[in-house]
């Protein structure tokens, strides 16, 4: 059961486990919220304004104790086993918290992770127009630029090549039912530009150990 969590969390773990047992608690809760509606910034920022650290050592505890709920709900961990912490440093009484916070949430994150394997969509193809607003009834005279998406997205991972060989075949004549989705945007250049680079923080980021390890919990 040891080996449940990895080197990394254990780090992360060390600094909620130095703490009292009402503090353990309260990042249990933190852990809990983030599963259902992801980080609470406000909680973690007075978290660490009170026991004098930084955001980010609170945030990696959260994930930690995340990462520590999904794979002994994965791997359908008993209390017997659950108590071999104990070779880890970890006392009995820090035990019987993190064992409560495991048992009594391990029905949510089952329906959470079938309901993401059974929904989760993948980028298949991107069709966009840049368009342009020339008048309105408030301004005659504009020149108001607007680039306008289609997002094609499928639930079944199919090779391109295939693709192009097989097109879909959810119809009514065959009774199947189509796994794709198709999604409209509009923005602005502004707000376009801004995406973009959200979404390269996010890729930067996402090559990191700390995500890596995170998003596996999450993988079968």
């Amino acid at each position: 059961m040891a080996h449940l969590i990895k080197q990394e969390q254990d780090k992360h773990l060390k600094f909620v486990l130095d703490q009292s047992e009402e503090v353990l608690i309260e990042f249990c809760k933190l852990a809990i919220e983030y599963v259902s509606n992801g980080i609470n910034e406000k909680k973690c920022s007075v978290a660490a304004k009170k026991l004098e650290t930084t955001f980010e050592t609170i945030k990696t505890c959260v994930e930690a104790l995340v990462c520590l709920l999904i794979d002994s709900t994965k791997l359908h961990i008993t209390e017997e086993e659950f108590q071999t912490l104990r070779t880890l440093q970890y006392t009995d009484g820090q035990i019987a918290i993190l064992w409560q916070f495991v048992s009594s949430k391990r029905n949510l994150v089952e329906n959470i992770l079938k309901h993401s394997t059974d929904s989760e969509l993948h980028f298949r193809d991107l069709e966009w127009r840049l368009e342009a607003k020339v008048a309105s009834r408030a301004m005659i005279k504009q020149a108001t630029p607007i680039i306008a998406m289609k997002l094609h997205l499928d639930s079944e991972v199919v090779n391109e090549h295939k693709e192009k060989l097989q097109p879909d075949q959810g119809d009514a004549e065959t009774g199947q039912l189509s796994t794709r989705k198709e999604v409209l945007l509009q923005t602005d250049p502004t707000s376009l530009v801004h995406l973009i680079q959200v979404l390269e923080q996010a890729l930067i980021d996402s090559k990191t150990h700390r995500v890596r390890n995170f998003v596996k919990s999450f993988q079968k």
